[in-house]
């Protein structure tokens, strides 16, 4: 059981001023006795000279000790591994001149078991002397369990990432073997399919060479998107900043789509401020955002429809806003829609074309820029899509 020192500093301090020392309150210190022993955590008197002085029930349990008897005066060093001597030491001596301090530390209790301990000293003043400290309480926690799964925790981390990094290492050599193969067919076949060489005899052929080539050119573009994702998620994806027109962006996107809003009907509409300032931002990345967001309202709208994009300036960003009347977009479906290789399970988007990487890809590249990306959607009506990109972003 824990042996207040409060009575003896009395004592010690009040025969200075040959004073008769007063005694304490029986009740009052079994009080306070009780109440130590009750605490979980060891609650401890130390030296300066490192000797234990004091010790609660839970203490005592902490190192293996069957009373405060067989420790008192131990140096607490001889339960402390030597590797955490020299912090343990600090922390006692800067309690010992005034400051609350905090150590981690192993321990050998008396038993042999080895534990953890987290320990925080604070320093006992004296009540005449208002700059010396008399003693120091220590309030020390096992944090063994704690620090184990922390340790866990931290090695289950790296083994994600590891087996994370060898998948993104896999997918961007594997996509680079791809190209070589398809940027041949995709070659050769052209020259066949333009009658490079002398016209084919059989036109069926001709057919087939054209589903060859189209075959390959969705091939590389999914090989493309693949590369893209593996590259941003190894931190690779070079992002050169530089001040650019985004409506100039935004009609070069439209025109390149041209040929797929064409083959449905499907009319591009834009809106686009006069007073709209130059973005400091990545090109590459800003067209690979807007391609990916625009050939999704056209593939999921219905044909003879409309697609529409504005832009404008609000309050420090550029605010884009693409819309279609097309399919639409479920509200369980919103919040996972950016994720990598998701797709929403309706016959639509089953059949389109896609690794479900796109929508990936532009959330990762607004996230480079500080920019935001939200979807409004409600089935069957359509959707629209906001994303805003700081007009000078570092």
């Amino acid at each position: 059981m824990m042996k207040t020192n409060l009575n003896r500093i009395r004592k010690l301090e009040l025969q200075k001023e040959d004073k008769a020392a007063p005694t304490l309150d029986p009740v009052k210190y079994a009080r306070m006795e009780a109440h130590l022993d009750a605490q979980p955590d060891c609650v401890k008197v130390v030296g300066p000279d490192y000797r234990l002085m004091e010790m609660n029930q839970a203490g005592l349990e902490m190192i293996g000790a069957r009373s405060i008897e067989q420790v008192r005066g131990l140096s607490v060093l001889e339960i402390v591994d030597p590797l955490y001597h020299e912090e343990f030491k600090k922390a006692i001596d800067d309690a010992y001149r005034g400051s609350v301090t905090e150590v981690e530390f192993m321990i050998t209790g008396l038993n042999g078991i080895k534990s953890r301990m987290n320990q925080r000293a604070a320093p006992i003043f004296s009540t005449y002397e208002k700059d010396r400290v008399v003693e120091i309480v220590c309030g020390t926690r096992d944090i063994t369990a704690l620090h184990n799964d922390y340790v866990e925790l931290i090695e289950a981390k790296y083994l994600a990432e590891e087996a994370n990094r060898v998948k993104t290492n896999f997918l961007a050599t594997m996509s680079h073997e791809f190209r070589t193969p398809l940027n041949a067919i995709l070659g050769f076949s052209e020259i066949i399919k333009n009658h490079s060489l002398g016209k084919l005899q059989n036109s069926k052929y001709q057919e087939y060479i054209g589903d060859i080539h189209d075959s390959g050119r969705h091939l590389l573009d999914l090989v493309d998107d693949v590369l893209d994702i593996s590259e941003i998620e190894a931190d690779k994806r070079v992002i050169l900043k530089e001040s650019v027109n985004l409506e100039e962006i935004i009609l070069h996107c439209i025109n390149s789509l041209n040929i797929l809003a064409e083959k449905k009907d499907i009319i591009v509409a834009t809106n686009i401020s006069g007073t709209m300032p130059a973005v400091y931002a990545d090109k590459r990345s800003i067209k690979q955002i807007l391609i990916n967001l625009l050939s999704n309202a056209i593939k999921f709208s219905p044909e003879d429809s409309k697609v529409s994009i504005s832009l404008h300036e609000e309050k420090g960003f550029a605010k884009i806003l693409i819309s279609d009347n097309g399919i639409g977009i479920s509200k369980e479906a919103i919040k996972d829609i950016t994720e990598p290789f998701f797709r929403e399970q309706s016959d639509a988007e089953i059949s389109a074309p896609g690794t479900g990487l796109g929508l990936s890809i532009v959330k990762s590249l607004l996230d480079a820029h500080d920019g935001t990306l939200h979807f409004e959607s409600q089935l069957g009506k359509g959707t629209t899509v906001d994303v805003k990109i700081p007009v000078n972003s570092e």
